[in-house]
C-alpha cells in the first residue's frame, strides 16, 4: 500500500468516528433535554382524600365568592355580600341590603 492509500483510509476511518461520536452525543443531549419534559407531563398522584376546615373560591380579584365549610355553603356577590346560603336550616337568598327575598318553603 503507497503511503496516500494510508492517509486516506485512516481519514475515513477517522471521519467515520466522528461521526459516530456526534450521533451519540446528539442521542445523549436529546435523551437529556427529554427527561424534564416527560416529568412535567406525568400526572401528579390523585390523592384518595382531600381534608379541610374550610374550602373557599375567590375570584381573579382574589375577592371571596364561595365558602364551603361546617355551617353550609355560601355564596357571595362581587361587593362582598352573601347572596345565596345552603345550610341545616334550608336554602336563603338575599337581596343587597342582606334582607331574605326567597326561602326554601316551609321554613
Amino acid at each position: 500500500m503507497s503511503e496516500a492509500t494510508v492517509v486516506d483510509a485512516r481519514l475515513d476511518k477517522l471521519e467515520q468516528d466522528n461521526r459516530r461520536l456526534k450521533l451519540a452525543v446528539g442521542a445523549l443531549l436529546l435523551v437529556l433535554a427529554a427527561v424534564p419534559l416527560v416529568g412535567a407531563v406525568m400526572p401528579q398522584e390523585i390523592p384518595g382524600l382531600i381534608q379541610a376546615q374550610r374550602f373557599e373560591v375567590i375570584d381573579e380579584d382574589d375577592r371571596k365568592r364561595v365558602q364551603l365549610d361546617a355551617a353550609g355553603v355560601f355564596y357571595i356577590d362581587a361587593n362582598g355580600k352573601g347572596r345565596a346560603q345552603l345550610n341545616a336550616e334550608g336554602i336563603f337568598y338575599s337581596d343587597e341590603n342582606d334582607n331574605v327575598v326567597w326561602r326554601t318553603p316551609g321554613q
